[in-house]
């Protein structure tokens, strides 16, 4: 199946160590994901590991970002992605492409 819709979410992490939440569309095939401001971000596909650092989670750190070209999510399994920084007022940008 060829990718053929882009969808880019920016995500305010308004606390510091505060787990955010964004959904992510049906049918998700390829993610990006980086820290507009200059501070780590904490991300995880499970809720409650982010705020409180707690495996697994991964990390993005300031000035670099995570991509992956493997998602495969389906309509009748939606995926989530948990997000949350040290810092407060991190801006998060996601691209999704579907």
């Amino acid at each position: 199946m060829q990718k053929n819709r882009c969808t880019i979410y920016n995500v305010t992490l308004t606390a510091a160590n505060t787990e955010y939440s964004q959904l992510l569309p049906d049918y998700t095939k390829d993610i990006s994901i980086q820290c507009r401001t200059a501070y780590d971000v904490r991300f995880a596909f499970v809720t409650g590991k982010v705020a409180t650092p707690t495996a697994p989670y991964a990390t993005i750190k300031n000035g670099g970002g995570y991509g992956s070209d493997n998602m495969r999510t389906l309509e009748t399994n939606p995926q989530t992605l948990y997000l949350a920084s040290a810092q407060a007022g991190v801006v998060v940008e996601i691209v999704v492409w579907q």
